[in-house]
């Protein structure tokens, strides 16, 4: 096994190195939130991010994953209202702060290391090939650099110092019972008295939200509705000695053993205000924004965990006169793991840089740039977590499959594997909620760039024919199959919202008529029943586009390995987005009929 989960993996080595805007977010970042005397240079920066992700990547190999499945075992315990972690997770903690790693993200000026995001992002997957357990206790509690961003001064002196030590560590109270992936059914209040609030509710599946403090969502103004009139309070654990609100009940899960999912009751529990009155959806969305990549990152090291153990296995493991990873199915599984995890790093490497960037434009009030790149990490995050999350079960389940019957005994780590993958779809936004965002953020760039997109229809497939670069040929292909399922959809909008006779628009009559309505294309009354049946099939199809895109987008020329494994990708990825560009036009349909029925029956 590896000794060091950094250095002895050149997959993430190289991707710091050579494929990702670390170097040259380096000082940047220094610029806007730390001391320029720190570093002389981009390069004296990246020695150092090179460093600490070496201590972490040999404390991940050495301690963290030789208790991943004791901390499995021994699981969570609630006992008089308070909660007990397994003593490993506790010790695993203990040496990650001892690391460093809770003040990774936060300012020098608040005695951070001003690490930028995509450091923390590989150091998250290293902790998740280790042990899915700590890397989760470990992004819950990394908030700092949150109450950074949107708390008072006051706050982040009181707090942020608490919480780098890891003395206080920290939640993220949203779910109610009936207002899951709907916010904006939340019925938790918190009522203004004196320069403190209020609140009463009950929240559900929070995570370690038996913890110092919780960052929740309430709603502040009695008389609004949806989304409006929610406010983000700081809510800790205790008031004067006392406790503050209730654990009642933990979940007995599958999966996490580790993690206390938490019913939390607040009865007049006492809570302050973090952000704008009445801006709380929009404060939180950042903080989910960022949560979303955080588990896609959690996947990606959970499913490199699961190749590896499978790859290690076949390589022993002999039948009918060789090893079975001599085998070609078994071959086929453990080649599409080593692919697909390039592909998926690549794309978290990405948006970690947007959010980096995002940072630094907003610290520098330069709006323009700013906005470039928040709606760059919006569109790519929800792609981090679907796809992750999908391939994270996908790859678990096939590992188990690799180990046979010895794959659901408990002598193996691939059962449990299989189970701390099954998590990753649901929590911070199922993947169809994923889903309904990428859907919604293609069709708006379409209604608003109709020109671009327009463009990129007619053009892309005849481009990939004749350009001799076997990269751009492959992501102007895969581009081609995403135009055609955004046309696909769109078609479906048309013909229902103007009642156009599809056939009989030519396809110059299509262009026409996109510069004419693509404004008009979105309304409360545009019908959107196809579009959402549609939207994770568009989902996979967007995924692989900007994974090879973004693998593509940091390839030097000459450089044969990158090379060899974005053609490999691309091999995987072009047949899959025409499948399912052939399930959108030929088999969803006749769902809807399905669904009119069920209303009906129902």
């Amino acid at each position: 096994m590896a000794e060091n989960y950094y250095i002895d993996y050149t997959e993430r080595t190289g991707q710091i190195s050579k494929y990702s805007d670390l170097e040259k977010l380096a000082m940047p970042i220094e610029d806007a939130f730390g001391d320029t005397s720190t570093f002389q240079n981009a390069k004296e920066a990246m020695e150092l991010y090179d460093g600490v992700l070496s201590e972490i990547g040999k404390l991940c190999a050495n301690e963290v994953q030789p208790a991943a499945a004791e901390i499995d075992k021994t699981g969570v315990r609630l006992s008089d209202g308070e909660v007990s972690m397994p003593k490993p997770l506790e010790d695993n903690l203990l040496k990650a702060r001892d690391l460093g790693v809770f003040a990774g993200g936060v300012s020098r000026k608040y005695g951070g290391y001003n690490l930028p995001k995509i450091v923390q992002t590989v150091a998250l997957e290293m902790f998740a090939q280790a042990c899915p357990n700590t890397a989760l206790a470990i992004a819950a509690f990394s908030m700092s650099d949150f109450l950074e961003d949107y708390g008072t001064e006051e706050q982040k002196q009181t707090y942020i110092p608490k919480f780098i030590s890891n003395e206080w560590r920290t939640s993220m109270a949203l779910t109610e019972a009936n207002a899951g992936s709907d916010l904006g059914q939340l019925r938790a209040s918190g009522k203004k008295e004196g320069d403190r609030y209020v609140i009463n509710g009950t929240k559900q599946f929070i995570s370690y939200g038996n913890e110092h403090v919780t960052f929740a969502l309430v709603r502040t103004d009695p008389h609004s509705s949806g989304l409006n009139g929610l406010s983000v309070m700081i809510v800790p654990r205790d008031i004067g000695g006392k406790p503050n609100f209730k654990i009642p009940k933990i979940e007995d899960k599958v999966c996490l053993h580790g993690s206390p999912t938490c019913e939390m009751i607040f009865e007049n529990s006492i809570g302050f205000l973090m952000g704008p009155e009445g801006m709380g959806f929009k404060v939180m969305a950042e903080l989910m924004n960022r949560a979303r990549l955080g588990m896609g990152v959690i996947a990606l090291g959970l499913a490199t965990a699961a190749r590896d153990e499978a790859k290690k296995y076949a390589k022993t493991r002999v039948t009918m006169g060789k090893p079975i990873i001599q085998h070609p199915m078994v071959a086929d599984m453990i080649y599409e793991m080593e692919i697909e995890i390039r592909a998926m790093r690549a794309l978290a490497t990405e948006a970690a840089a947007a959010c980096d960037w995002m940072r630094i434009y907003q610290k520098k009030g330069d709006e323009k740039n700013f906005r470039k790149w928040k709606k760059r990490f919006r569109r790519l995050t929800p792609l981090v977590k679907y796809m992750c999350a999908e391939k994270c079960v996908l790859f678990t389940r096939n590992a188990l499959q690799i180990f046979g019957g010895y794959g659901v005994c408990k002598d193996y780590p691939a059962e449990r594997f299989m189970r701390e993958s099954l998590i990753h779809p649901i929590y911070e936004g199922t993947s169809q909620i994923q889903s309904l965002m990428v859907l919604k953020d293609t069709l708006k760039d379409v209604a608003t760039q109709a020109g671009g997109f327009l463009g990129s229809l007619a053009g892309a497939w005849a481009e990939s024919m004749i350009t001799r670069d076997p990269i751009k040929s492959k992501v102007l292909q895969a581009r081609n199959e995403l135009n055609q399922a955004i046309r696909t959809v769109l078609m479906s909008i048309i013909k229902d919202k103007f009642k156009t006779d599809i056939e009989a628009l030519k396809q110059q009559s299509i262009q026409d008529f996109l510069k004419d309505f693509s404004l008009q294309l979105l309304s409360p009354k545009t019908d959107l029943s196809y579009p959402f049946l549609c939207a994770e099939r568009l989902t996979r199809i967007v995924c692989d586009y900007y994974a090879l895109k973004c693998m593509a987008d940091h390839y030097t020329p000459g450089d044969k390995d990158r090379e060899k494994w974005i053609l490999e990708f691309a091999e995987l990825a072009l047949p899959r987005m025409r499948m399912e560009n052939i399930y959108m036009v030929n088999r969803l349909p006749s769902t809807l009929g399905y669904i009119k029925t069920q209303a009906v029956e129902g």
